[in-house]
């Protein structure tokens, strides 16, 4: 599969790298790995393309994106199968994504025909002089670096490209090095609608060669990144050298608690729906699971019982309801944690396992404290149960603080005032009552505080935050 750079079709005569079906390790296609050259050839093409896209009315930016909704509508089921193939994720799941990116990419459409300026008349206020208009207008911030993760690709392209493109901007999009094919697919159907080659291009390759590299350029003037903390750490090394505006979604380790007033089945069911989807591979999710003394036991029977029924296989087959994860290295990376966890004194209830190179068990370890690397700073990326006991609210909270990461969180209460309470105390960006922590729809202003990142995005903010305020002074008018 090729990409356009600079107007052209680039990639024939470059190095390929295979991109492999996590299931059975058969290669599904092969990319280009984009050189620095062409690289510095995109971010200069993408100068030119801001001035011919950005110039487009917001009429006729939505028009054209309306009308790539409407492509890949026609062709979502076929790429949702290249999804699947290329991530490892549920064919369900993939198809799910495609449904997102419409309601997502409408709403942006929708709240930029209607972000308008200010306008401040003479004599307002005290020091504004009576003789003058003061009115702003929104302008693009400019060329856009696009840093897509692996976990989520055709949603995270809708709420990062998306915005990006209908607010005016050019962008140059880095897709996951193991699962570039969707986004590749989704890219030439912008084309196809009638957005201009030199405003949205793709640089296919490593992220450590590739992705570094784009995310160095001075001709940038924004980044926008989902990924690990790790990485957005060095991203944001490289911004400040060249005062590039950075907007990061990161890691996280979200608290569960359940106290001791809760439902248990239903934290058990929201336990299960926030941890296995996308074999646990969501940031938000759920992923430590702090739960009242009184009601350890009974949570913990009942969560390894409907775990122990859970269907995971072939993601292509619909009799399976949780797939692999993305590669045979991510499974390995967390059978690792898990016997770190169990060499500091966990014990392993179910699972624990992995087999057939990239699928991991769901997993329950039971006797985890507060002392241990998971109750921490240790984001487990995988369907991985670690249960902590509390005997009471501040000993949650204090144990939910104590990791560098806020992203999301949940409380599980039959007071719902309480609850509220205890989320207000809970150092984190977002906070679900009575359900698991992976949540997130279009609206939301989702992002994180301490490590978890930098920003927020949803239809309710990222236009802000992807656009620059000018003012415009008319002096002496009136």
């Amino acid at each position: 599969m090729l990409v356009y750079i600079n107007g052209k079709k680039t990639g024939e005569d470059l190095k390929q790298m295979e991109i492999t079906n996590p299931v059975n390790g058969q290669v599904v296609d092969t990319v280009p790995e984009i050189p620095e050259a062409l690289i510095d050839e995109a971010v200069t093409a993408a100068r030119e393309g801001l001035l011919e896209w950005g110039a487009y009315s917001q009429a006729k930016r939505n028009e054209i994106v309306y009308k790539y909704i409407h492509l890949y509508e026609e062709k979502k089921k076929d790429i949702a199968k290249i999804l699947t193939l290329e991530t490892g994720k549920t064919l369900a799941e993939a198809e799910a994504e495609f449904d997102v990116c419409t309601k997502v990419t409408r709403g942006y459409c929708e709240m930029a025909a209607h972000l308008y300026g200010n306008c401040m008349p003479g004599g307002s206020t005290l020091g504004n002089e009576e003789k003058d208009i003061i009115f702003t207008r929104r302008e693009p911030l400019g060329v856009m670096a696009i840093i897509l993760p692996f976990n989520y690709p055709v949603d995270l392209f809708s709420h990062k490209v998306m915005p990006a493109l209908v607010a005016g901007n050019s962008v140059i999009v880095k897709p996951p090095t193991n699962n570039p094919l969707a986004i590749t697919m989704m890219v030439e159907l912008l084309y196809e609608a009638g957005v201009p080659k030199r405003a949205v291009q793709v640089v296919t390759g490593r992220g450590s060669k590739v992705g570094d590299y784009l995310c160095g350029n001075p001709g940038l003037d924004a980044i926008s990144m989902t990924g690990s903390t790790e990485v957005g750490t060095e991203i944001y090394k490289k911004a400040a050298a060249n005062l590039t505006r950075v907007f990061l979604e990161l890691g996280g380790n979200d608290a569960f608690i359940v106290l001791e007033d809760a439902d248990v089945d239903l934290a058990v069911d929201e336990a299960i729906g926030s941890r296995l989807g996308n074999a646990g591979q969501i940031c938000c999710a759920s992923k430590r699971f702090l739960v009242h003394e009184k009601v350890e036991e009974e949570f913990t029977r009942k969560l390894i019982d409907k775990l122990s029924k859970v269907k995971m296989g072939d993601p292509m087959d619909s009799a399976y309801t949780v797939g692999c994860l993305i590669s045979e290295k991510a499974a390995i990376q967390v059978e690792e944690q898990v016997n770190t966890c169990i060499g500091q004194g966990a014990r392993c209830a179910l699972g624990g396992k992995r087999y057939d190179k990239a699928f991991f068990q769901p997993t329950v370890l039971t006797d985890v404290t507060a002392e241990m690397d998971v109750a921490k700073d240790m984001e487990i990326f995988g369907p991985v149960f670690p249960i902590i006991t509390i005997q009471s609210e501040e000993e949650a909270i204090r144990v939910a603080n104590q990791s560098c990461y806020g992203l999301s969180g949940a409380v599980f209460s039959a007071n719902i005032g309480r609850a509220i309470s205890v989320s207000s105390r809970l150092q984190t960006a977002g906070n679900v009552i009575n359900g698991g922590s992976a949540y997130r729809v279009p609206d939301l202003a989702f992002g994180g505080y301490k490590k978890s990142g930098i920003g927020r995005e949803g239809i309710s903010r990222t236009l802000e935050e992807l656009t620059q305020e000018k003012n415009y002074i008319l002096k002496g008018v009136l």
